[in-house]
């Protein structure tokens, strides 16, 4: 039963990050017109944003470094999309045949891919979430799946270390 249920985890968890993967590869494709476009998005969504301190960030830095936000969105989608989908691989596959090492290592690249998920997750539900009910609803959905896989790679990487503990 435990080993379906991880199974499981890692299914949603591929799907989230073929949901990052995807997204940031239809940015990437659009030949930088996302970056180009973002000054504009972000008023849009500054507009009738609902936290002053969101409107604030949106319109000032945000906006005065539309570049450097869109770069990394667009590859921040993409590497996290990448570390879910490659991490969700690796425990249903090769977890077995690896040191422990390279299992605690592999359980801190999809941490951080998480951690990176969710981070987008807040911001643009915080950004945009009040412009549709269901951009807040898939982000909130996003943000929460994430953080419950993210408890679970904390237990694995924390298992991990027990056992290296335990036979050193």
């Amino acid at each position: 039963m435990e080993r379906l249920a991880r199974i499981w985890l890692l299914v949603i968890q591929m799907v989230i990050g073929y949901e990052w993967l995807r997204g940031g590869l239809e940015k990437l494709e659009t030949g930088g017109r996302f970056v180009q476009a973002l000054p504009q998005t972000l008023a849009r969504f500054a507009e009738k944003n609902p936290y002053p301190w969101m409107k604030a960030f949106l319109t000032g830095p945000a906006t005065a470094n539309a570049a450097l936000f869109g770069n990394l969105v667009q590859w921040g989608e993409v590497l996290a999309g990448l570390g879910l989908i490659a991490g969700a691989l690796y425990l249903l596959f090769l977890a077995g045949r690896l040191n422990g090492l390279l299992r605690r290592i592999a359980g801190i690249l999809v941490a951080i891919a998480l951690l990176g998920g969710m981070t987008m997750n807040a911001v643009f539900g915080l950004a945009a979430g009040h412009t549709s009910p269901s951009t807040y609803g898939i982000n909130l959905v996003m943000f929460f799946s994430q953080l419950a896989l993210l408890g679970f790679w904390v237990g694995v990487i924390v298992e991990r270390l027990t056992l290296v503990r335990r036979t050193a």
